[in-house]
C-alpha cells in the first residue's frame, strides 16, 4: 500500500530576537508570511526570506518554512 502525500499549504516564518527578559534569556518574535506557493524550490524561498531579514530591525533567529499535507492511501 502507497501513501501520497499531496501539498495544501506553505508559509515562511522569520523568527526574531526582540529581546531580553529579567533573567536574560532571549524573547522571540515570528513574522510569518502565508500563501507561499507549495511547488517554490527552497532556494528561492530562502533568497526572499535573506532579502526580508534584510530589512527586519531586530537581529534573526531563524528563517523556517511550514508545510501543510494531505496524506492518502493508494490501493
Amino acid at each position: 500500500m502507497a501513501i501520497v502525500s499531496t501539498p495544501l499549504n506553505s508559509s515562511l516564518r522569520i523568527i526574531v530576537e526582540t529581546g531580553k527578559d529579567e533573567n536574560d534569556k532571549s524573547i522571540y518574535r515570528t513574522r510569518s508570511y502565508n500563501n507561499v506557493k507549495t511547488n517554490a524550490e527552497d532556494e528561492d524561498l530562502m533568497s526572499v526570506a535573506n532579502q526580508l531579514a534584510d530589512i527586519q530591525i531586530h537581529p534573526v533567529y531563524a528563517i523556517r518554512r511550514m508545510m501543510e499535507s494531505e496524506l492518502t492511501e493508494v490501493v
